[in-house]
This record gives structure tokens, sequence and C-alpha cells, in this order.
């Protein structure tokens, strides 16, 4: 019923009052476009909640909506939703170390571990195990239980910790940008400063070493990125703006408008995107590539990067086999492409 009246108001006054949410009643594909040969862009776990854009298509006997989520828009069959009325978003930020578990109790599966101050979504469900209360919460793509003793629940983007689930980075759009708080960034010895102008460059680079394909392993990736950065070469800090792993997750290095140290003579006004791993023989995988080419966008539309930005890859502008002739080769047939020596550094 809820979802006939939400379909209604939007096709009698082309929106409704107020934001309408859809959330899964299970684990739900969302695709491209309406209908299961679309691709798929996200995979909502139960009761994880998207934004409904109010426009609703017929395919293969199923209604199904537009919507919002995870930084993907998409479609969804209605059948597994519940659409109403947003409600405002619960934020659970962890004091310590803890443990996400598949279940409400410790004999459940770990699903993911939270860094102190990282923060996930609070689904509203609670259940009692082992003397505690344990909270049903999605985080960095999983839906699992964490026990309250360890968690601040407040209203997302207040001080419900040291992280308040909020970043400069992660800007409307953004693909999910792991931030320094979560993946444990060394502090900068100093900051340089900002870049004068928006970015006209965005550099491609790649690791030069293992990939990895999920987000601990990724992270220990860039944390040993930041410390060759830091106490091989000397810098202040890790040298690229993001670091984007084959876990589908962007990792805040510098940010989107700190000046870095990763393209001699364009590190004032271009950005570098450095992908975990050699990509000489072999491509990255869909999930590192559709992350890369959503943070360019999303830099694009919150007015990060010069709009008539150039692409290239690191070798166009050194000596260097970076960002490894497979992935170099990709970038050629992607927008903006530019090759050679760029015009000015």
């Amino acid at each position: 019923m809820r979802l006939i009246v939400a379909l209604l108001l939007v096709h009698l006054y082309g929106q409704t009052e107020a934001a309408q949410c859809a959330c899964s009643t299970g684990s739900l594909n969302v695709r491209s476009g309406a209908g299961t040969s679309h691709a798929i862009v996200h995979v909502m776990q139960t009761g994880e909640c998207a934004t409904y854009l109010g426009q609703s298509s017929q395919a293969e006997d199923l209604t199904w909506l537009h919507v919002t989520v995870a930084g993907q828009t998409g479609w969804a069959a209605s059948n597994w939703l519940n659409v109403e009325e947003c409600k405002t978003s619960q934020c659970a930020c962890s004091t310590g170390s803890l443990n996400v578990r598949s279940g409400a109790g410790t004999s459940h599966a770990i699903v993911h571990v939270m860094q102190t101050g990282e923060c996930a979504t609070y689904l509203g469900q609670s259940s009692q195990a082992e003397d505690l209360t344990w909270l049903h919460l999605t985080v960095a793509g999983q839906t699992g239980w964490a026990a309250s003793n360890w968690l601040h629940v407040g209203a997302c983007g207040t001080s419900t910790g040291t992280n308040t689930g909020t970043s400069s980075v992660q800007l409307p759009g953004c693909p999910h940008i792991v931030t320094r708080a979560e993946w444990g960034a060394r502090a900068p010895k100093s900051h340089i400063g900002n870049m004068a102008a928006l970015p006209i460059y965005v550099f491609v680079h790649h690791g030069d070493g293992s990939e990895c394909f999920d987000r601990a392993s990724c992270i220990a990736k860039v944390k040993i990125y930041q410390d060759y950065h830091m106490d091989t070469h000397g810098w202040p800090d890790i040298g690229y703006n993001f670091v984007v792993g084959e876990d589908g997750n962007a990792y805040e290095a510098r940010g989107w408008s700190e000046i870095g140290a990763h393209t001699l003579g364009y590190n004032n006004n271009g950005i570098a995107i450095c992908v975990i791993g050699d990509f000489n023989n072999h491509v990255p995988n869909a999930a590192a590539l559709a992350t890369v080419k959503q943070l360019i966008q999303c830099g694009l539309a919150n007015g990060k990067i010069n709009p008539n930005y150039t692409l290239k890859g690191h070798r166009d502008v050194g000596d260097t086999d970076c960002p490894g002739t497979a992935l170099y080769n990709l970038i050629h047939t992607w927008p903006h492409y530019a090759s050679g020596t760029a015009l000015y550094g």
C-alpha cells in the first residue's frame, strides 16, 4: 500500500512532499536499467535503504524503481522494497576496534572490523544476545550486527564519534571513499598547501606491486605506499590524491585539493589516482575501473576538477612505465584523454 501511495503521489504531483526511501526486504540487485538484462551496479542488503528518485518503469512483469544507493544510481524491483518517508539517518560510531558479525552474538562470522571512530548506518533494529544489545548496521558495503557497548549512536553528521561519518572527500555522487582516519593514516610531517586553482590534469598511476581485493588487504597496501613515500623518499605524506583498490573502494590520500607528490612538474595543477597493483599485462577489475571513473565524475560534479581537464597516464610526462601498459592503453579510450607531454606543468 505504501508503494502504491508513493507512486500515485509521484504521478499526480511530479514529486512527493517528503523524500522517499526504498528499503530492501532481502538481498536485492540494483541494475543500470529496468530489467534483469542490465548490469548490476550495487547489491542492497536486508534493511539497506536507497533514496527513491520518483520514477518507475515496467519490465518483465515487475515494477522497477529508480533509486540512488551507496553512490550508485540504478533500478531495483519494487517487490522486494518497502517505500516510505525517509527517516533521519542514525549513525553508530565505534569507540575502538569492533567486530561486526553476520548475526547478533559472538558465534556468528565476522563480516567487518570497525576501526576507532569509524561510523556505520544504524538500521533501527536491535537484538539481545550474551547479555549485550546488538545493533543492526551497514558499514563498508557489509550489513551485520555489533555490540552497542562500544558504539555511540546519533544523527549522522553529528559528533557521535571521532569520525562523524561525513568527510570533505565523500562528496555527493562519489564512490565509497575510505577516509584517512578509517585506514589509519600517519599524520603528515607538514602540509604543502592547496592548489591555487582547480586541477586541469588527472593522472592515472599504478602501484606496480601486488593487488588487493578486500578492504583489509587494500588498507595494508595504502599504508605501505605511505611508509615508502615518507620514509624512503622523505616526502611529508603519501604522494597521491587518491588510491583505488580492486575491492571497489577509493582511499583518501591527500584528497581533492592538497598539492601532491606524484607527477613531477604537475603536482600544482593535477591530481593523481593510483590503482593498487601492476597493470602492465592486464587491466584492473571492473570494480576498480568503475571507481576511478566515478571518482573523476564526482570531482567534476562537485567543482573539484576543471571541466576542461586533460586525462593522462603518468608515463605521458615522465620516464616510467606507470600506469602499466594494459591500463595505459585502456585510458586512451576514456573521455578527455590526450597523449604526449602536457602543454604546461
